[in-house]
């Protein structure tokens, strides 16, 4: 059974460091509540979807029963582990005042239950379950879950990210070594994509494509970009649509690892608000060059 944490308020300090929200064993807990939930009500369904397991709730925006049944067993789960709200995809397409807890400042969940949905229904394994904490209208908290792969990225704010439960960063050593360290010191293209952007920032955004050395498509699928990000498979992540399950878990892991996500026009991200500048994720080191090229061509 998943175990109670306590909520450290966010005023709370200890020799100057502010508390982690949740303890080892609960961080453990959400992990084995993903896998579990995963294995339950994901994978069985996974190419074995009918005809009436599939729906759209607006254009190229499907829903299936593995996304509701995936999120209706997760949402209890996290409950235990910490009892605040849940702000989960499928919930909010429901009834979108699900999201209002995102603004303030109260600490909740976001779930996305199936990342990825339409690769998920083309039968494709680019699919993951992500969940991810907000504290203070901010991400603090992130995981990553990619099922057909059995990879868990996580990262929780003064704790640090990790693949699998090891270190990130001894991780992309271990398995990219020479590979990871050339990204450190090139300029990897980044991925974005254009599909839902409106005529005036897709012609900024392929304006700036030969300045930045061109592009990569992104995967469709937040879950295995912000691992593509954090593993330096990718040098940067642009997006022009910011719904807080998709972004929350991997900014929080990003911002663990040496990364920063924020707007192309320097507002930062706030979970809450959807809409605006494109949202930048890059290494900190490299994220206002790129942000500074986007943002001449956008104009912002």
């Amino acid at each position: 059974m998943p175990v109670r944490a306590a909520m450290t308020p966010a005023s709370s300090w200890n020799d100057g460091r502010m508390e982690p929200l949740l303890d080892a064993t609960a961080r453990a807990a959400v992990g084995d509540a993903m896998r579990a939930v995963a294995d339950a009500e994901i994978r069985p369904r996974f190419r074995a979807l009918a005809e009436g397991d599939i729906r759209l709730k607006g254009p190229g925006d499907y829903v299936t029963e593995a996304d509701i049944e995936a999120e209706r067993a997760l949402t209890p789960l996290l409950r235990a582990i910490l009892d605040v709200p849940v702000v989960g995809e499928e919930a909010s397409s429901l009834d979108p005042s699900v999201t209002e807890v995102l603004s303030t400042g109260e600490a909740a969940w976001t779930v996305d239950p199936v990342d990825g949905t339409a690769n998920f229904v083309a039968g494709s394994d680019t699919y993951a379950v992500m969940v991810g904490l907000v504290e203070g209208g901010e991400p603090v908290g992130g995981w990553i879950y990619q099922p057909e792969q059995g990879r868990m990225f996580e990262g929780l704010r003064g704790v640090g990210a990790s693949l699998d439960g090891e270190s990130l960063a001894a991780a992309v050593e271990r398995s990219r070594g020479d590979d990871a360290r050339a990204a450190l010191e090139g300029h990897p293209r980044g991925a974005v994509s254009v599909k839902y952007a409106v005529d005036s920032v897709r012609d900024g955004l392929l304006g700036a494509e030969a300045e930045l050395g061109g592009y990569v498509d992104l995967r469709m699928c937040a879950g295995f970009d912000y691992a593509d990000l954090v593993t330096q498979e990718v040098g940067y992540l642009l997006y022009t649509r910011a719904k807080p399950w998709d972004h929350v878990p991997g900014a929080a892991i990003a911002a663990e690892a040496g990364f920063t996500v924020g707007r192309i026009d320097g507002s930062g991200y706030r979970p809450a608000i959807e809409s605006g500048a494109p949202l930048l994720a890059a290494r900190t080191d490299r994220w206002e060059s790129v942000r500074e090229v986007l943002a001449r061509h956008l104009g912002v």
